[in-house]
Formats: structure tokens, C-alpha cells, sequence
């Protein structure tokens, strides 16, 4: 592994890092300002099928298929009195690994693989959800900074355990 390739990869691991403490910390405007306006942030449906054929989840069937526009109207809900399903907020632990960065022109444009991992807690239930699955992302570089500019979070549950999807992944 050259030394570029390294160096990129930390400087994934730390935006990754960076995202997952905004979101654990409830700061969600800032963490919006990290999304490129051509934003695709998608969750396929996982299929079960026979065998090993691959890929296992839906092309075309999304838990959630949001563009920026559609992003931002969940961020300024969760601003409201109408977000129900996290009132109290969720506390939420994200855990990020496996950051891999599959294609890299620097000051470009990336794709970067990692896993992840959320323990989410609500209100006074004794329950927790654990969400795991992998992250497909893209970036662009913009003012000087790397914006998200699509992800796909490829879920490992078929049937999710959770009574909703109200946190971002």
C-alpha cells in the first residue's frame, strides 16, 4: 500500500469518525452541511436468495431513497413537534470500521466502503436496536472540503428489528 492510499484512508476514517460524533451528539444541521447537493442517500431492501448470488439486496426497493431536498425536510422535522418517533431523541452509538477507499482522485472525487454498527437506546425501555450493515459511499470535493455525495447502507438484517428508521445512518 503506497503512502497516498494510506493517507487517504485516514483522512476517511476521520470524516467517518467526524459524521458519527455529529449524529451521536444531535447535531444534525451540522451534520447536513457535510452532504453535496447531489446527494443520494439510499437503504436497498435486503432479498434472501438461493444459494450465493449476489448481490442480496434490491436494485430497485428502498427502506429509504432520499435526495438532498428530501434529506432536509427530515433534518428540519426532527426540529419539530411532529417528530414523534424521537420524542425523547434516540441515544445512539455509531461504531465505524473496515474503512476501505476503493477509488481515489485526490481533490476529486472517492469511494469509500466501511461498516457500521448503531446500539440505539429510546426514552425509559429496556430494549436496545443493534443496526449493522455496510456503507457504499461516494465523495466530491467542494470548497475545500470532501461533501457525500451518494451512500447506500446495505443493512445485514432482511427483517429489521427496530420500530422505526428515524435516526440517519
Amino acid at each position: 500500500m503506497d503512502i497516498e492510499t494510506m493517507l487517504a484512508i485516514s483522512e476517511f476514517e476521520q470524516w467517518l469518525y467526524h459524521e458519527a460524533s455529529l449524529l451521536d451528539n444531535i447535531e444534525f444541521d451540522e451534520w447536513y452541511s457535510l452532504m453535496h447537493s447531489s446527494l443520494l442517500y439510499r437503504m436497498p431492501v435486503r432479498v434472501n436468495k438461493e444459494g450465493t448470488e449476489r448481490p442480496d439486496y434490491s436494485a430497485d426497493m428502498f427502506a429509504f431513497n432520499d435526495d438532498i431536498e428530501l434529506l432536509k425536510l427530515r433534518v428540519e422535522r426532527l426540529k419539530t413537534d411532529y417528530a414523534w418517533a424521537e420524542i425523547p431523541p434516540s441515544r445512539t452509538r455509531r461504531f465505524v470500521s473496515n474503512v476501505r477507499v476503493d477509488e481515489y482522485k485526490k481533490e476529486k472525487r472517492a469511494k469509500v466502503k466501511s461498516y457500521l454498527l448503531i446500539y440505539r437506546s429510546r426514552s425509559t425501555d429496556i430494549h436496545h436496536d443493534l443496526i449493522s450493515g455496510e456503507r457504499i459511499d461516494e465523495f466530491l470535493y467542494e470548497d475545500g472540503q470532501w461533501k457525500l455525495s451518494k451512500r447506500d447502507f446495505i443493512v445485514d438484517q432482511s427483517t429489521i428489528n427496530t420500530r422505526n428508521l428515524a435516526i440517519f445512518v
